[in-house]
């Protein structure tokens, strides 16, 4: 079964997906042009349009021909593809329950080389450790927490402000989660890293009743339920003598899960707003994990481990930033108006989206045979995506032909 007209049957689903998502659009040629690049990038997993083209040519037409036409579209002012943005966070947050984690990010597209791209600005190279400044866009991106192993795209967009627009990072940051938190109904529970422990950031989340748990750099001074004003970290150092092991031989081993405290604190600029404050050490010598709670995301039976299991489960946006970024070589764009690259993230957001639903159960059947193919190698996937992504691509694109000519 596993290769018995498997290829047929995932292109189907492939693009009857992208004809579905362009039908509300009235003109037949940027339908056609939504349901060419969904497929392409899924089937090239690369940005470069004539790769795209390559992707999903019959080998009866040009390629220079069918790149052209991509690009067109891409940058054509005649038509409003925003619908695809719009529909990703409906589309995405219809998903998001009571228990759902919602993890956001921001990651940097670097183009080191690029000289006349439409807003370039300068950001830090994250992929490389000395974190230089050169020259690329800022992303922000939001994720939805489903099942195993599933990532959904809410908001993948360029951030403004780094291309010169008179806006700050911190109204475009809160502009997108208040979206999220809109569409959301208020339900979910934000995850968040260092970087959100701003209180730009974290006081208008209060405000309006965001859930959230940020890690903390540890600097941020609070206020104890005694009035007393302390830093985070001394907070950790008193938990760590009434919650570690005391003298005794049983006491003094060491739990696999490590040993977590916690303790209500408020911010000194809203007293009237309860946060918990939770310390979580995986090994003796090691430095705390600090995470500041806040009140709409403390409710039974939510204990103090589970913030500190519901934050390492944030780490699954590293894979979805890996995903988008790799397994589509993102980077590597050629584009060069802002129109166009804003463009192109949304289509990789949503062939993203469609490698996520292999995780649903109507794609059960199709995992399986998908998994179990023979072109792949007998091993346990270690993250689903890219298994099922790469051997997609494999299977679904296109084979020259070779004629062999005898004389």
């Amino acid at each position: 079964m596993a290769g018995n007209g498997l290829p047929q049957r995932i292109d189907r689903r492939l693009y009857r997906f992208a004809d579905k998502l362009a039908r509300p659009l009235s003109d037949s040629r940027r339908r056609e042009f939504i349901g060419d690049m969904i497929p392409g990038l899924v089937i090239s997993g690369h940005v470069h349009l004539t790769k795209v083209a390559r992707a999903v040519s019959t080998g009866d037409e040009r390629i220079h021909g069918v790149e052209k036409r991509l690009s067109g579209h891409l940058a054509s002012e005649h038509w409003d593809a925003s619908f695809l943005a719009d529909e990703l966070l409906r589309r995405s947050a219809q998903m998001i329950t009571d228990d759902s984690l919602i993890a956001a990010d921001l990651t940097d597209l670097s183009k080191p080389y690029a000289k006349k791209l439409e807003g370039l600005g300068r950001v830090h190279d994250g992929s490389r450790p000395e974190k230089t400044i050169t020259s690329g866009y800022m992303v922000f991106e939001a994720f939805v927490r489903v099942g195993r192993w599933q990532l959904f795209p809410l908001i993948v967009e360029l951030l403004k402000t780094y291309s010169g627009a008179p806006t700050g990072e911190n109204a475009e940051i809160l502009q997108h989660v208040l979206a999220i938190h809109q569409a959301a109904q208020g339900k979910g529970t934000w995850v968040l890293d260092r970087g959100f422990d701003r209180e730009e950031l974290m006081l208008p989340f209060l405000r309006h009743r965001l859930a959230f748990v940020i890690r903390q750099r540890g600097d941020r001074h609070v206020v104890l339920p005694n009035g007393r004003r302390i830093a985070q970290t001394e907070i950790a150092e008193e938990l760590k003598a009434t919650s570690w092991p005391k003298s005794s031989k049983r006491s003094k081993r060491w739990p696999k899960t490590g040993r977590t405290a916690t303790q209500e604190v408020t911010l000194p600029n809203v007293p009237e707003e309860k946060l918990l404050l939770v310390a979580h050490w995986r090994r003796p010598s090691s430095e705390p994990l600090l995470l500041l709670v806040s009140p709409a995301a403390r409710r039974a039976p939510r204990r103090g481990r589970w913030f500190v299991e519901a934050y390492l489960r944030r780490w699954g946006v590293e894979d979805a930033t890996r995903g988008l970024k790799q397994q589509f070589r993102l980077e590597g764009f050629l584009v060069r108006g802002w129109r166009s690259i804003r463009r192109l993230l949304w289509l990789v957001a949503w062939s993203f989206f469609w490698l996520n639903l292999w995780g649903e159960e109507r794609y059960a059947e199709l995992r399986k045979a998908l998994l179990e193919h023979p072109w792949r190698v007998a091993k346990e996937a270690v993250y689903l995506f890219n298994a099922i992504a790469m051997q997609i691509q494999y299977l679904l694109h296109p084979k020259p032909k070779l004629e062999i000519v005898t004389t």
